[in-house]
């Protein structure tokens, strides 16, 4: 009697310790088409299915959001709310944890550290907490004074995961739905900044929504007591050779004995296939000219003019399976770019891959004809068949922004979908916050200053290119 006793209080301290399973957190995997990351989305699935069978013995309910909802934008978690909070509201599910096909779960102490968030009523949101040290452009500049004596404004890292209770996720769809001013932001860059502002409302507000509550469970680097951390980009076999790539460089006259000369110092030094483009020849870099007067701002025709005649050099060069458009100011590593290329299908398959901007998304009257474009300045990678589709795309006007343009036509025109890698920064190291560098190895930065650009290449990528040259120098021999 006394040892069965002994065992009902044990299971019932482990139900009380325990409260939370999978009838209550719904998994959110936030995926993409294309085949290397649906298939990285469907193993995660697969690992979170065969953990909590052996948790709790049921079958949780993850889901892959490419498959399952896909609504342009959802990548912004925005459009996922309405779709969620129908099918859940009202059921035994409490909160939902959102996470990138690339985010490592624990379920067990996942589970715990959401009960524990459950007991606490004020506790609406978790994750692991990031924080800019200034305003930065990714962020349109937006800071947040009055919180500074709170500790700062804070957003969750997404490489983590996050998770949020479905009461939250209903009241925000509330208030989108009825205060206009909830969605005023043109361009989406940061969707977790940007899912923190919406949550804390506009800075005129009267009364603002909870700030993110942090839990250290959700950690930047694996260890025993984490429930969730990144996981890095694996290559998928060995690098591409870099001979595969023709690299085409936007720049401009004024720019020739500085940022051109920077490249040439940096990654130039490690390519077989080097062409600038600009608006006069220079033979010594080389530089040829496109025809195309230079603009200020936008470059569209510029960079339409160069795709075109990109695209009929290497027809003439079988062996080119990659064309990579890159701004003069663009830094970035050799090594790094092939590795990463091993992951996906160049060619003539149709893939176009960098760092994801969207447009139109964040306003309410412009989120049905929103699209997601590859931000030019971090680089941009196309498959020889993307690059032949998109020579249909044409600029509304000579200055228009040229990866606008594209990110428009190939969703909207051409029905084709961009690829996004957080290993692309269109801004400088300083731009991020450490932890979302520290996750995996970047492959580029954009933006010539202080740190100045040789400085920048030496401390993030010269190491991995020099074994570039040495394989090209074996190879050679």
């Amino acid at each position: 009697m006394i040892a069965r006793v002994a065992v009902l209080m044990l299971i019932a301290c482990v139900q009380t310790a325990v409260s939370l399973g999978s009838k209550n957190v719904v998994f959110v995997i936030v995926s993409q088409p294309e085949p290397y990351h649906a298939s990285v989305a469907r193993r995660l699935k697969q690992d979170i299915q065969n953990q909590v069978s052996q948790i709790d013995k049921q079958a949780p309910t993850v889901h892959i959001t490419h498959e399952e909802f896909p609504v342009a934008g959802a990548w912004t978690i925005i459009p996922l709310l309405r779709p969620l909070v129908t099918q859940y509201k009202g059921s035994d599910v409490r909160w939902m944890f959102f996470m990138e096909p690339h985010t490592a779960v624990r379920c067990d102490k996942l589970f715990e550290a959401l009960s524990a968030a459950d007991k606490q009523e004020e506790t609406m949101w978790v994750g692991y907490p990031l924080s800019d040290d200034e305003p930065t452009i990714i962020h349109h500049f937006t800071f947040y004074e009055d919180l500074e004596e709170d500790g700062g404004f804070v957003y969750p890292h997404f490489a983590n995961g996050f998770a949020m209770r479905i009461e939250l996720m209903d009241r925000l769809l509330h208030q989108i739905e009825n205060d206009e001013r909830m969605l005023e932001a043109d361009f989406s860059i940061d969707p977790a900044f940007e899912l923190a502002q919406l949550v804390y409302g506009p800075k005129d507000s009267p009364g603002h929504g909870p700030l993110l509550t942090p839990d250290l469970s959700f950690c930047v680097v694996s260890g025993d007591n984490c429930a969730t951390y990144p996981r890095q980009f694996d290559i998928c076999g060995s690098p591409i050779p870099e001979d595969t790539i023709y690299f085409a460089v936007k720049t401009w006259s004024g720019f020739h004995a500085t940022r051109a000369r920077a490249v040439k110092k940096t990654w130039g030094r490690h390519v077989t296939h080097l062409q600038f483009f600009s608006d006069i020849d220079d033979p010594e870099l080389p530089a040829k000219a496109v025809g195309v007067p230079n603009t200020k701002t936008g470059h569209c025709l510029k960079t339409m003019t160069i795709l075109k005649e990109v695209v009929k050099r290497v027809e003439e060069m079988p062996h080119i399976k990659w064309i990579f458009l890159a701004d003069d100011d663009t830094i970035f590593g050799v090594q790094r770019l092939c590795e990463l290329l091993s992951c996906y299908r160049g060619g003539d398959d149709v893939t176009v891959l960098g760092e994801r901007y969207g447009y139109g998304y964040g306003k309410r009257e412009t989120a049905a004809k929103g699209y997601d474009y590859i931000t030019g300045g971090g680089g941009t990678a196309l498959s020889v068949g993307a690059a032949r589709a998109l020579r249909a795309c044409a600029c509304g006007a000579p200055s228009a922004p040229d990866d606008m343009a594209l990110g428009a036509c190939a969703m909207h025109r051409l029905n084709i979908s961009l690829t996004h890698s957080p290993l692309f920064h269109q801004a400088r190291p300083q731009d991020y916050a450490r932890e979302t560098l520290a996750r995996d190895r970047p492959v580029s930065f954009h933006r010539h200053s202080s740190p100045e650009p040789l400085r920048v290449y030496a401390a993030w990528f010269q190491h991995d290119d020099r074994a570039v040259r040495r394989r090209n120098h074996r190879d050679e021999l």
